[in-house]
């Protein structure tokens, strides 16, 4: 769903994960910059700069000067990013929760049990 949803936007994977992270930021009240994006992504900086330039030059996000920490900049989401994209992530979000309300008590056990054992799987790569 999330890639059919950034596909429809014109944005990749993680351009539509960095941009729902940046607008949950925004709405927390949390300012963000690159490094944070950089951490939440798992990605190098390299790969930040080219996914923020992106977004900049789709018009979903801007960056200003950051009054506290000046060798950085605030990366903030524009007023499209704000009015198109969070109802588009919200149809989205609402089919999903639809097609889990669906679920027999029984089914939903089977998959919350597929799921976290997946997780768990998952996680496990690539530790020692």
């Amino acid at each position: 769903m999330r890639r059919r949803t950034g596909t429809a936007m014109g944005l990749g994977e993680n351009d539509l994960l960095a941009l729902r992270f940046i607008l949950d930021q925004r709405t927390a009240g949390n300012p963000i910059a690159s490094k944070d994006i950089t951490r939440y992504l798992g990605i190098s900086s390299a790969s930040t700069s080219v996914l923020l330039r992106r977004l900049e030059s789709g018009g979903f996000i801007e960056r200003r000067e950051n009054l506290t920490d000046r060798r950085s900049s605030e990366i903030v989401p524009t007023a499209t990013a704000e009015g198109d994209t969070g109802p588009m992530l919200a149809v989205a979000q609402r089919h999903m929760a639809e097609a889990s309300q669906n679920l027999t008590v029984d089914e939903a056990r089977i998959v919350t049990r597929f799921l976290t054992r997946m997780k768990a799987t998952v996680d496990q790569i690539g530790i020692a």
